[in-house]
């Protein structure tokens, strides 16, 4: 997407937040939302079960009364936790937490939650499957249908990063029982495809005249493992991170999850999701790419919509460094993401909060 292109639909978009409270004729009149970020909220620890374990979470509402539109968060890869924390990060200002709170003040009650393995969430790591994370999406939706300040027909799920593929899969479940889908830096790739894109620039970087070899070897490996071939690390390459990584997702305690997620295809599975979609992508973001990713995403399903937010990074913080500073120490980059500094990007709440309003 050309930079006018992104600019233009960011103003698209940004002219909604003039609307009415009342979010749309859809929705019964007691559902308000406030562009301006000023009705009082309160947060509460809740939980709810899931595949016959409990998933513990936090709610996040407006205290004003009447039914409101209500928003589920899917946390992405690895560790993360309800509010994007990861013990593999420092700082705990994560971003699921900062967006729940401004989206509450705004209207929306919004639940966050521990999944499968990470945080409070006793699920046992080796007995998760790729469908445990599809079933506590849908318990968490369940639960807001039933409380009496949700307007039922205003419920929305949104995914970020690896959540992209989970949420895509409740959707598709759900089907017009939700009001739409929010794609939040996710990938289309597969996490095949994905891992070795983000492999690359750091082993040409690094090791430009072994990284083609290399490459190749790593490629090989996932391939096996995704037919159901053993893979032992130490065979595939002599670099002790390519090694770890692979070594973390062959690990035998959640190898069927690993092999179930790593060659899934997002494209033809957005294409099947019913409802209104909006894919989301910062333009300073450096691990999944808003012409590569959102852009191919947005043109699967007629009924997506794509915003590129000129300023904000992976996590939808603003970031104003250039993305040739970024790419530059990307470790910096990692570690600064919960950094205690650091904000969500303004444009990216509007856009998100415009988005709700209209649809």
């Amino acid at each position: 997407m050309s930079r006018l292109a992104a600019v233009a639909t960011a103003l698209a978009l940004m002219a909604c937040s003039s609307a009415p409270k009342q979010i749309s004729e859809r929705a019964t009149t007691d559902v308000v939302i406030d562009p301006d970020g000023e009705m009082p909220t309160l947060s509460e620890t809740v939980s709810f079960t899931a595949a016959g374990h409990s998933v513990p979470a936090t709610l996040v509402r407006p205290t004003t009364p009447g039914r409101h539109p209500a928003l589920v968060l899917m946390a992405g890869s690895g560790p993360t936790d309800r509010d994007w924390n990861s013990p593999l990060l420092p700082g705990k200002n994560g971003s699921a937490k900062l967006l729940a709170e401004a989206l509450a003040k705004r209207g929306v009650a919004v639940l966050r939650f521990d999944k499968a393995g990470v945080g409070d969430n006793k699920a046992a790591l080796d007995s998760v499957t790729f469908d445990v994370y599809r079933d506590e999406g849908r318990a968490a939706l369940a639960m807001l249908r039933a409380r009496d300040d949700v307007a039922p027909d205003r419920i929305y799920l949104a995914g970020h990063s690896e959540g992209g593929m989970h949420a895509t899969r409740v959707a598709i479940e759900e089907g017009t029982q939700i009001a739409g889908l929010l794609l939040l830096s996710a990938s289309s790739r597969s996490m095949q495809a994905l891992i070795l894109a983000q492999l690359e620039p750091q082993l040409r970087a690094a090791l430009p005249d072994r990284a083609d070899a290399e490459l190749a070897a790593f490629r090989a490996a996932l391939a096996d493992f995704i037919a159901g071939k053993p893979v032992d690390p130490t065979k595939v390459t002599q670099i002790p991170q390519l090694q770890n990584l692979l070594a973390s997702l062959t690990n035998a305690s959640t190898a069927t999850l690993a092999r179930s997620m790593i060659g899934w295809e997002p494209v033809p599975e957005v294409a099947k999701v019913p409802v209104h979609i909006f894919v989301y992508n910062g333009a300073r973001d450096i691990q999944v790419d808003p012409e590569r990713d959102a852009k191919v995403l947005a043109q699967a399903n007629p009924q997506a919509e794509l915003f590129i937010a000129p300023e904000a990074d992976h996590v939808l913080k603003h970031e104003t460094r250039t993305m040739e500073q970024l790419r530059g120490d990307l470790m910096m980059v990692q570690t600064q993401m919960n950094a205690e500094t650091r904000t969500l990007d303004a444009v990216t709440l509007d856009a998100i909060t415009s988005w709700l309003i209209a649809h």
